[in-house]
């Protein structure tokens, strides 16, 4: 925060006007103080990405819902992904009701169990169709966090 402090008083330190004259001589306009700290880069607020070593170690899953995608002829509202961090390998399954998702994340865990992959931590947009506590359950019997 320091950091952004100090480069804002340098920037109105600086007499922007006589910089700008100095580019074209004939130019009336003027660059204003607000336009200057914009342009500004912020340092980054997240906190680094940690890189996983091998497949399963973190999967990535969200939860689509109609609004988002066209409804498809068969009836399906909801679209569930599961990607894989290491390897990007992307699973995708169609739901009617947001209440499937229970059934489909068991079967993407018995998926990965089948190619001998233990999925370790599940990481989601913190919507609340995770927050369901037999998905809850779920995740726990098969140790995962």
């Amino acid at each position: 925060m320091t950091d952004v402090k100090r480069l804002v008083n340098i920037s109105i330190d600086i007499d922007v006007n006589s910089a700008n004259s100095l580019e074209d001589e004939e130019s009336s306009e003027s660059i204003c103080e607000a336009c200057v700290i914009d342009k500004q880069n912020r340092a980054s607020s997240r906190k680094p990405h940690i890189r996983v070593i091998k497949v399963g170690e973190l999967v990535h899953t969200n939860l689509v819902d109609d609004g988002k995608i066209p409804q498809i002829d068969e009836g399906f509202r909801y679209v569930a992904t599961f990607i894989d961090d290491y390897s990007q390998y992307t699973i995708t399954y169609l739901l009617k009701r947001k209440f499937d998702l229970k059934d489909e994340l068991r079967n993407y865990l018995k998926l990965m169990k089948t190619r001998n992959t233990s999925i370790h931590r599940l990481h989601s947009d913190n919507e609340d169709e995770y927050a369901d506590h037999q998905i809850i359950e779920l995740l726990k019997e098969h140790e995962v966090k």
